[in-house]
């Protein structure tokens, strides 16, 4: 059987290096935003040159959109792509929600289960009147002349912490966690099983699609400092979430290195070798592939691969060809 792995393209916007994916078998590709170009609108993009591989979003958040707009888009994504989009969502953090978007970060777990509950409504075509806590739409359902190719598409949760992850166990079609030290995983599997069974789902039911963050290189170190570059950044940029999961796991002290180090080149030397054993694949084809067959026989159902920060179309392209479906 061939594996199942998907690729995310965070900043790339490539139309050859989507159709290389697809040729080279990879399940889904995803697109992520931030404060770049919109993830629909790369996705839309890139139905129109590809015909099998899943589109997805990595990630859209529930403050820059209401649910009619995120459940029109998706679905119009779908439409155009014969039914091949996913929904992958996250609460995001204040840097993006409030430094970007100007919107106050006010209580994201229950604003997120009551955007997913609209979203899926306005997708399966309920008229009715729905009077949340964020939310109060008088209809929830499309233009008689618009009818979605799929009445449900799948959602993945972006979860990271105890009650994030736990609520992804509720009411989404996948967990879809990032940096995520290894050494933590089998606790959050178990926070995702509780989850599930207050819903009463089965967490098999539940695709676990972590993002995997590959270094390509026949050179060892080389493969590590790119790695370790990325990593860093994500600590010194996004101060107070990624790095909680990773000070949980007993990272506390390269934490508090990295975020006094003065330039990047210094945060990434205090990136510990530990540490990146637990977040990172890095080496040649045969260590990346050692590697992710490692993650999925700890519980990853769906390695969605992608190159450091900073690198350029010929990691993208080492990427494809180091971890293709096999």
């Amino acid at each position: 059987m061939t594996e199942r792995t998907g690729i995310l393209f965070s900043t790339q916007d490539d139309l050859e290096l989507v159709r290389t994916a697809e040729e080279l078998g990879f399940e889904s590709v995803w697109a992520a935003e931030g404060q770049g170009k919109t993830a629909f609108g790369k996705l839309e993009r890139w139905a129109t040159a590809t015909d099998e591989i899943g589109l997805a979003t990595g990630i859209v958040n529930p403050f820059s959109r209401t649910p009619a707009a995120t459940a029109q888009a998706i679905a119009t994504l779908d439409a155009h792509s014969d039914g091949r989009a996913i929904l992958g969502l996250g609460v995001a953090h204040p840097g993006v929600v409030e430094g970007f978007h100007g919107v106050d970060f006010d209580r994201p777990l229950a604003r997120l289960a009551e955007y997913v509950e609209l979203v899926r409504r306005y997708l399966a075509g309920d008229p009715g009147a729905f009077d949340g806590d964020f939310f109060a739409p008088d209809r929830t359902a499309f233009w008689d002349a618009f009818d979605p190719a799929r009445s449900e598409i799948p959602i993945y949760n972006a979860a990271l912490g105890p009650g994030n992850v736990r609520l992804t166990g509720e009411l989404a079609d996948g967990w879809l966690p990032n940096l995520y030290p290894e050494a933590r995983f089998e606790t959050a599997l178990e926070w995702l099983e509780t989850g599930a069974d207050r819903a009463g789902r089965a967490v098999d039911d539940i695709d676990v699609a972590m993002y995997v963050l590959v270094s390509v290189a026949d050179d060892p170190d080389q493969a590590r400092a790119a790695a370790a570059e990325h990593v860093a950044t994500y600590f010194r940029d996004i101060p107070g979430y990624y790095d909680r999961v990773a000070a949980e796991a007993g990272f506390e002290p390269m934490i508090d290195s990295i975020r006094a180090a003065p330039t990047t080149e210094a945060a990434a030397a205090a990136v510990e070798d530990e540490f990146l054993d637990h977040v990172a694949v890095v080496g040649d084809e045969a260590a990346v592939r050692e590697r992710l067959a490692a993650l999925r026989d700890a519980g990853v159902d769906l390695p969605i691969v992608r190159a450091p920060i900073g690198g350029d179309r010929a990691a993208d392209e080492r990427l494809l060809r180091a971890t293709r479906p096999l």
